[in-house]
Parts: structure tokens; sequence; C-alpha cells
């Protein structure tokens, strides 16, 4: 059997060959894992409890004796968009612990659908929420995303304020969104034109949203002293903003 290297799944050269051999056998027994992988059955036996834990296999039992089947490879790359999601979430802690990055901003680029979803999960943990946004140009991949968010606002009772862009489109889905939203959410028109794509402020974090086309991604800025000034500009726009 050819083999393939997959220590970017994580497994070492033994495992690795163990979970090629599952892919070709189908449901099988350790017996032929060794076979088919050219390893010795205590080898197979050493490694399998770790790949079905980590969801490389499962265990499938048969008149009273266990095989094992290995998993399809999409639902692993399911699994691994899964824990990216989460890990660009947690990077923002693990990266303010570094004592050379100390009283700097913590600047990161997110890209893909994932990244921007990463960054709505949170949003939902916030006490409020600014925003300027041209939602009527931008929400088509996202609606369920948005609606989402708006019922958490709500549920959660997040202050929330919106400036929109002046056009017929963003003005029918923020009224949309007010309603899944609830009390807690206002929006004001912007007084000038160029309002292109989202921008949020929420505790210490600034993102910078680009959802045009299928050019997904966003740049999230972590620092208190930037997300402060934002706050006061966005506060001085707010009041000259025309309510609707």
């Amino acid at each position: 059997m050819e083999s393939y290297d997959l220590h970017f799944l994580g497994l070492n050269e033994k495992a690795g060959k163990i979970y090629q051999a599952g892919l070709v056998l189908g449901t099988t027994s350790v017996q032929e894992l060794a076979r088919t992988s050219g390893l010795k059955r205590p080898t197979i036996y050493l490694h399998l409890d770790d790949l079905v834990a980590q969801g490389f296999f499962e265990r499938v039992p048969l008149s009273k004796k266990t095989y094992y089947r290995a998993a399809d490879p999409a639902t692993l790359e399911a699994k691994l968009q899964k824990q990216l999601a989460v890990f660009h979430t947690e990077l923002p802690k693990l990266s303010a612990l570094r004592s050379d990055t100390l009283g700097k901003p913590h600047v990161r680029i997110i890209e893909g659908k994932e990244g921007v979803l990463s960054v709505y999960a949170e949003m939902k943990k916030a006490n409020s929420l600014r925003f300027w946004s041209n939602v009527g140009a931008a929400y088509g991949p996202f609606h369920s995303e948005y609606m989402d968010l708006a019922e958490t606002i709500r549920a959660q009772n997040i202050t929330t304020k919106e400036i929109i862009a002046d056009t017929k489109e963003s003005k029918r889905y923020s009224r949309l969104l007010a309603k899944a939203a609830g009390p807690s959410y206002t929006a004001r028109i912007a007084t000038v034109d160029g309002i292109e794509n989202d921008t949020g402020i929420f505790g210490n974090v600034v993102v910078l949203f680009r959802l045009h086309e299928l050019n997904f991604f966003v740049v999230r800025i972590e620092d208190k002293t930037i997300a402060d000034t934002m706050r006061a500009i966005f506060d001085m726009s707010w009041k000259v903003a025309k309510p609707f």
C-alpha cells in the first residue's frame, strides 16, 4: 500500500499508515489493518484508541466482535474547520499573554466565511455594539447570521447602535433587523456617502469587514486606546446621523 505523510493531520507515521489502511479496507478488523499497513498487531492496538478518540476511526460492534471503520476525510475537513474557527476566537487571548507584545495592538486578518462567522460569535458575548454598515449591500451571504445576531441582541439585551448607509436597501434591512433585535437595537442614517463595508466596535476590539462579492475577510484590531477612540468618533457621528 502506498503511504502518504499525514503529519498535517497530527498523525505520526504509524498512525497515518493505520488510518490509510482503514480507508482502503472499509469496515475491518485489527488483523486486516495490521496486514494492510505492514505493522504488527500490538502496534495497531497501541494507536487505535487514540485514533478513535480523535475521530479518525469509529468502533463497529458485529457478532460480539469489534471492528473498525475509518472516518471519511470530508468529515475530518469539517472538524478541522470548526477547530480553526474556535482557534481564531481564542487566538487574541493567547497572543495577549506574550510578553514581547505588551502595549502593542493585536492585529489580525481573518479570511473566509468561517473567519467572519467567528467574529459574529465573538460579538454575541459583548455588552454593547456599535456599527457603521452598508448592510443593504452586504447582507446576502450572511442573512441567517445577521438574524441570529439580532435575536441574541434581543435575548441578551445587548445595547446596539448602527449607522447605516443612506440607501433604500439598508433602510429596509435595518427595519428587518430592528424587528428581530427589539428595543436594544437603534439605527440612524449616515449624513455622508462612502460607507461601503461594515465596521464594528465592542469591548477593546474594532473589526473592519470586507463582505462584497466573494472576497470575505475581517481586520480585527484589539487595543483599548484604538477602541475608545473609534467609540468617541462613532458617538460624534451618531449625534449628527438622521433618525428614521
